[in-house]
């Protein structure tokens, strides 16, 4: 529509360039030919107004197509220094540092979770969020697809007791109910999931200290990693806004802190595997000592192994071949 509205006005600047001139030609002529009229100062009047308007409107033309175009450049290059200088500086290099934005409200879990594909990783450290337990058939269909999820889940303990009683209108008998609901569906999803499947699910229960919420996605297609952060406040997590961050996956996987190159992302992926480490840890423990070590839930069934391994820092996502990607250990 803009487009079309912009045709039409060259179109009215050029009949007005053309009819203005031809106005100042045919006036002019007749004004020539009838001198001796009274009523010779009007073709004279209309002669120069053609004139007027023809050269005025063809002044105003080549002015926004030379001239104005060139200032406009000019200004935007200006304008763009001016925000990265500045803008971008206050808020310390956001866009160095990864940061997208901010989330209106809450976190759309559905549209993430369509947005996953086959060889994609899913890091996940939350909490309590009530509204997850609905989301579980969207979380089988990625694992059937093809993603992989790694899951940090708070056990009932005293430290989720604590946490329930920061948060309005949850009891501490309800935060448990919550916890039990949501594993108990992670169960029943881990108990549908075959050899057949190319995704894998890994969930630690812990009850060490725990973090902010994280939601950190690397995605093979596009070798980007991207995380979503929250906050623990009075409301669930569910009811909150989510920074949201993004950065490309690195084929390496030493990075340094005072580097001038890091970035958030990297830093909430490195936090996540040090906690997955730990986890990982308990539970070789209890396998050398022969014991059963029920704070780890893993499908399929088949590939133990597999499910306690992260995507290693991009490392088995970055191939130049495009070939599957091997399963690295952390």
């Amino acid at each position: 529509m803009s487009s079309n509205i912009t045709i039409l006005k060259w179109l009215l600047a050029l009949v007005l360039i053309f009819g203005g001139f031809v106005l100042h030609k045919i006036f002019g002529v007749l004004a020539s030919d009838l001198s001796d009229k009274e009523y010779v100062w009007l073709l004279k009047l209309i002669s120069e107004f053609g004139l007027f308007t023809s050269v005025v409107i063809s002044v105003g033309f080549f002015h926004h197509w030379i001239i104005a175009t060139e200032q406009r450049r000019e200004t935007e290059q200006m304008f763009q220094k001016v925000l990265t200088r500045y803008i971008d500086g206050t808020v310390i290099n956001a866009t160095k540092r990864g940061f997208v934005g901010i989330t209106n409200k809450e976190l759309d879990f559905s549209e993430i979770m369509h947005g996953l594909y086959h060889g994609d990783y899913v890091y996940w450290l939350i909490t309590f969020d009530p509204r997850y337990k609905h989301h579980c058939r969207e979380l089988e269909h990625a694992i059937r697809k093809g993603v992989h999820f790694r899951m940090m889940i708070l056990k009932d303990c005293p430290i989720s007791e604590l946490c329930a009683g920061e948060i309005i209108d949850y009891g501490v008998e309800e935060f448990r109910q919550y916890n039990r609901l949501f594993l108990s569906s992670l169960e029943d999803i881990a108990g549908r999931i075959d050899s057949r499947t190319e995704g894998s699910l890994g969930v630690f229960v812990y009850d060490t200290l725990p973090s902010i919420p994280l939601f950190i996605i690397l995605r093979s297609a596009s070798k980007m990693m991207e995380v979503y952060n929250s906050f623990y406040l009075a409301e669930p997590v569910g009811r909150m806004p989510y920074l949201h961050w993004q950065t490309e996956l690195k084929a390496k996987s030493e990075y340094s802190f005072e580097s001038a190159n890091w970035n958030m992302p990297d830093l909430f992926e490195d936090y996540f595997k040090r906690r997955w480490r730990m986890e990982c840890a308990k539970l070789r423990q209890a396998e050398k000592n022969h014991t059963s070590y029920p704070d780890f839930l893993y499908a399929p069934v088949s590939a133990k192994k597999k499910c306690t391994q992260l995507a290693g820092n991009g490392r088995n996502l970055i191939r130049s071949n495009g070939g599957a990607s091997n399963q690295t250990g952390v």
